[in-house]
C-alpha cells in the first residue's frame, strides 16, 4: 500500500511535465511562424519599394542619356606644311621667346659663343644677318674680352602677347644684371620684344616658329606693369 501511495504523485508530476512541454512546444512554433511572417512582410515591402525606385532610376538614365554632351578638345596635329599662327597657342610662342632671350641675355664668357650660335638658328632673314653681324661679331668679342657675365630675370606677370595676322609679338620684361671684369653693375629693368611667324615645320621645330624681329629697350623703370597677362 505504501508503495502504491508513493507512486501516485510521481504519475501526476509526469503528466504535469508533459503538459508543460507541449505548451512550450506550441509557443515556440507560434513564435517561429511569426518570425517567418515578419520576414515575409519585410521582403514584400522591399519588393514594393523596388518598383518605384527602378522606375525613377530608368527616368534618370533616360534624362542623362538625352542631355549628354561630349566635348573633345583635339589640338592641331603637327603635319607637314605651315601651321597658321592662329592655330598655335600663346604658350608655344611664349616658350620660344623665353628660349631666345635666355640664350642671348643670360650668359658667361665661356658659354656665350655657343648660346649665340643656337639663338641664330631660331632667326629668319633679315634679322638673321643683322644678328650675325652685331651679336656674334661685335657683341661677342666684347663679352669675351671684358669677361662679362649677364643674367636676365624675366617677370612672368609682365609678359604680353599680341597677335597681328600671321605674326605674333611677345614682350618680355625683366631685370638685367651684369658683371664686367668682376665688378657688378646696377640692375636695370629691360624689355625684349620678340616678333615671330611660322615656316614649314621640321623634326626640330614641330610648329615651325621662327623669329622675324627683335628689339631691346633698357631703363624702363618708369613704365607701369601690364595688368593683363596672356599666357
Amino acid at each position: 500500500m505504501k508503495k502504491g501511495r508513493m507512486a501516485a504523485p510521481n504519475m501526476r508530476e509526469v503528466v504535469a511535465d508533459t503538459r508543460l512541454n507541449a505548451t512550450r512546444s506550441e509557443s515556440d512554433t507560434i513564435r517561429l511562424w511569426e518570425n517567418y511572417k515578419d520576414q515575409a512582410l519585410l521582403w514584400r515591402s522591399l519588393s514594393l519599394l523596388q518598383f518605384p525606385m527602378t522606375f525613377v532610376a530608368l527616368i534618370f538614365a533616360l534624362v542623362m542619356w538625352s542631355t549628354r554632351v561630349i566635348n573633345l578638345t583635339v589640338p592641331s596635329k603637327p603635319e607637314p606644311g605651315v601651321h597658321i599662327a592662329q592655330d598655335i597657342p600663346d604658350t608655344e610662342f611664349i616658350n620660344a621667346a623665353n628660349t631666345y632671350v635666355n640664350l642671348v641675355a643670360t650668359y658667361q664668357p665661356g658659354t656665350a659663343r655657343n648660346q649665340f650660335n643656337v639663338a641664330s638658328s631660331m632667326l629668319k632673314e633679315p634679322v638673321y644677318t643683322k644678328f650675325r653681324e652685331e651679336m656674334v661679331g661685335a657683341e661677342l668679342g666684347a663679352i669675351e674680352s671684358t669677361a662679362r657675365t649677364q643674367v636676365f630675370f624675366t617677370d612672368p606677370l609682365r609678359t604680353k602677347v599680341t597677335r597681328n595676322g600671321t605674326e605674333v609679338t611677345v614682350s618680355l620684361v625683366g631685370e638685367r644684371w651684369k658683371v664686367i671684369a668682376g665688378s657688378p653693375l646696377p640692375t636695370v629693368t629691360s624689355r625684349f620684344t620678340i616678333t615671330m611667324s611660322t615656316i614649314p615645320r621640321n623634326p626640330l621645330n614641330p610648329y615651325g616658329i621662327v623669329i622675324t624681329g627683335v628689339s631691346f629697350k633698357a631703363n624702363i623703370e618708369g613704365e607701369q606693369p601690364t595688368k593683363e597677362v596672356n599666357s
